[in-house]
């Protein structure tokens, strides 16, 4: 394959000339260069057509190795594709960026979750279906939200629908082994070891004799844990995942420790915002089965979905072979896919544990891995000079350097943002190129923060992406800075980096390798709140009581509450990053055979509300295994390791850190009578905090 480097001071003068030729020789040499993939400073450059018109298109079904609708036949999964047309008329061969998903076709307007409002392991008998909903055509044309980004830059984008939505046939399973193997079957098309059709029912072949085979797989949530899925078949092709808030394990997306624990619709539980409570795997079955060949009700995957109904267990929260099933982490040895993971802290639909335990396994294995933790919930991909890195490097093979780039980039809280800045070096206006007194703190794809000084005197910030370093004194960005009449970037402005979703802070590894545990023990002061000290206590015992009708960021707030039990920090004297999975050794009696158990890590300022960082759940039944359950004899201690979801984030000086123990958590939990009551032993209890400098850190920031 023909490819273009440009990085040299040679290819700039090449440019340059050909920027100063006649028209003429420029509309020639247009004529007889056809575009190649072309590589700056080690990113695929967009030089192929950018009109979709231009581009070649079309639609397969490929033929998967199962029958999940039972009719007699091998399942046909739904794609499409796109590439520059280069690959018709040059014969050019190009990798492919491949997202696959349910939702292409839509999702139901109407559906139930499961009730929660009911004493622990009597869940309802079961739930209304979702009614007949009209899904969307996707033929021929499945999506086109990746195609603008990298067509131009010379990939192929292929997109295909999970079996049991839209065009495809099959049934949704929700994280079944189904789903993982259709996806795989469109890998293996695309290295000609599937079959695929021009039609649904049709026995003529579709080839993908366009592509190299190099596959890159991208997605958000549903679409994000299919790269995951599928990178654990060990898939030949497969080179590159971008798993963006994925989950690793569809136990850890709908329980926590045998505790039935949903999944929340938003970054901020309030107690009463939650869509997704009640949701299980059969309702989100129920939710993305769009079969577009079932016109009245959709009947042929109900028998699949009442199957799904019946293996869930809302009863015991156990885990079995059915949630195992969808257990990516069980099979991860098989990865070699290079991985570029993103996730948000503040993401309670998909929890940062299932980001942090795969992550985990790819550092093992010596998988290349990098990850992206930006502040924000639910979704949120790397910055895009990350993600062109990654596929460049590992979809055509070009050695920019992308695996010595630090391994972790962590979205930095304005108030702890690191100075990454430089002054400007002389009075500059209606300019790209942008001289300062040191490029070494930016970096290319990031957004540099420019004042402009108006021609009244005021300042005004405008951002620019910095789309070259030139040498060590130049900055070049994608647009001109103070264009307006009388505007000028001033002798000795600041020109910064600001924390961003866009200008992500490095560091060497995730966690931070220079993170440690930092064990603190309970002093009393309940119904108020007590202590935590570095010194182990001998300090009795606190009861709480549950109401699950009390929102735990309610509870966290009130300044005294039977409802819960809280045990703070001094004031941080400095600020304390956390890095990590933060965990609670809990020594809890209880007043009933069956209780939940509720863990948060919260921060607290010196005025206002506090805010829970973090939670961990668990059925103090499955103290011992999510796999069954130990019975509780009400009035006995037992102790129970309580994981919390783990997290990056810096705690500001003056607020203070806290532990709470709730028993029903509302936004997450089932939610019985209230009533129950838990009795915790405070001198064998204890909490540990991952925080970078270790226990030393966090005594520091406590004198």
């Amino acid at each position: 394959m023909k490819i273009r480097l440009l990085v040299s001071a040679a290819a700039a003068t090449a440019l340059v000339a050909a920027a100063v030729a006649s028209p003429a020789q420029a509309s020639q040499k247009a004529i007889a260069a056809p575009a190649v993939p072309t590589f700056v400073d080690g990113l695929a450059q967009a030089v192929f057509s950018t009109n979709p018109a231009d581009w070649y298109s079309g639609e397969v079904w490929v033929q998967a190795p199962f029958d999940s609708d039972h009719d007699g036949a091998p399942d046909r999964i739904h794609a499409d594709f796109t590439a520059p047309s280069e690959v018709l008329t040059q014969g050019l061969k190009v990798p492919v960026i491949f997202e696959d998903s349910p939702y292409y076709a839509g999702t139901a307007d109407e559906y139930s979750n499961w009730g929660v409002d009911h004493e622990l392991g009597s869940p309802p008998a079961t739930r209304p279906r979702a009614p007949f909903w009209a899904a969307f055509d996707t033929s021929p044309v499945i999506s086109t939200v990746y195609e603008s980004t990298w067509v131009p830059r010379g990939f192929a984008v292929v997109h295909a629908e999970s079996p049991g939505t839209g065009h495809s046939d099959g049934c949704p399973t929700s994280g079944g082994t189904n789903e993982t193997l259709a996806a795989k079957a469109v890998i293996d098309w695309l290295n000609g070891r599937a079959r695929a059709y021009t039609t649904k029912d049709g026995s003529t072949r579709a080839v993908a004799g366009w592509t190299t085979g190099n596959v890159g797989m991208i997605g958000t949530s549903y679409n994000g844990t299919l790269p995951e899925a599928v990178a654990t078949t060990g898939v030949a092709g497969l080179k590159a995942i971008v798993p963006i808030s994925a989950i690793s394990d569809w136990y850890d997306y709908y329980r926590a420790n045998g505790m039935v624990r949903a999944p929340h619709s938003s970054s901020n539980p309030s107690g009463n915002n939650n869509a997704f409570q009640g949701e299980d795997l059969d309702v989100l079955a129920d939710v993305v089965y769009s079969r577009l060949d079932e016109t009245g009700a959709r009947t042929i995957c109900q028998p699949v979905i009442d199957d799904i109904e019946r293996n869930i267990d809302r009863a015991t929260g156990n885990r079995n072979k059915f949630w195992q099933e969808r257990d990516y982490m069980k099979d991860v040895r098989n990865v070699r896919a290079a991985t570029l993971l993103a996730h948000g802290n503040n993401d309670f639909n998909v929890m940062t544990k299932n980001a942090a335990q795969f992550y985990a396994a790819l550092k093992k294995q010596h998988v290349p891995h990098m990850f992206y933790f930006h502040q924000g919930g639910h979704g949120g991909a790397p910055p895009d000079v990350l993600v062109n890195y990654w596929f460049t490097r590992y979809l055509y093979g070009v050695q920019n350097g992308v695996e010595r780039l630090p391994r972790s980039w962590v979205v930095r809280e304005a108030a702890s943002c690191p100075p990454r800045q430089t002054t400007v070096a002389g009075e500059q206006s209606n300019t790209a190129t942008l001289a300062v007194a040191d490029t070494t703190p930016f970096r290319i794809g990031f957004s540099l923060t420019v004042p402009q000084t108006n021609a009244d005197g005021t300042v005004t910030n405008t951002n620019r992406l910095i789309t070259k370093i030139a040498d060590s004194t130049h900055l070049v960005l994608a647009a001109p800075v103070a264009t307006a009449a009388g505007q000028k970037v001033a002798d000795g402005a600041t020109v910064s980096l600001q924390c961003s979703n866009a200008n992500p802070t490095p560091y060497a590894e995730w966690p931070d390798p220079a993170a440690g545990q930092a064990g603190l023990h309970l002093t009393p002061g309940a119904p108020a709140r007590g202590g935590l000290t570095f010194a182990p206590t001998k300090s009795g015992t606190e009861t709480l009581t549950d109401d699950s009708s009390i929102a735990a960021i309610t509870s966290a707030n009130a300044p005294s509450s039977g409802v819960r039990l809280v045990y703070q920090t001094p004031p941080l004297t400095k600020p304390v990053r956390i890095s990590g999975t933060p965990s609670a050794s809990l020594q809890l009696a209880f007043s009933a055979s069956k209780a939940n158990v509720t863990a948060a890590l919260v921060s607290y300022p010196p005025t206002g509300n506090g805010t829970i960082l973090t939670r961990g759940w668990m059925d103090p039944a499955n103290r011992v295994s999510d796999w069954f359950d130990a019975p509780v004899k009400p009035g006995k201690m037992y102790r129970m390791d309580v994981d919390l979801q783990p997290k990056d984030t810096v705690v500001p000086a003056g607020n203070r850190l806290a532990l709470m123990i709730v028993s029903s958590d509302r936004d997450f939990t089932i939610r019985p009578a209230p009533g129950t009551q838990l009795t915790l032993d405070l001198s064998h209890s204890s909490i540990d905090i991952p925080v970078v400098g270790g226990r030393k850190a966090l005594a520091d920031a406590l004198k």
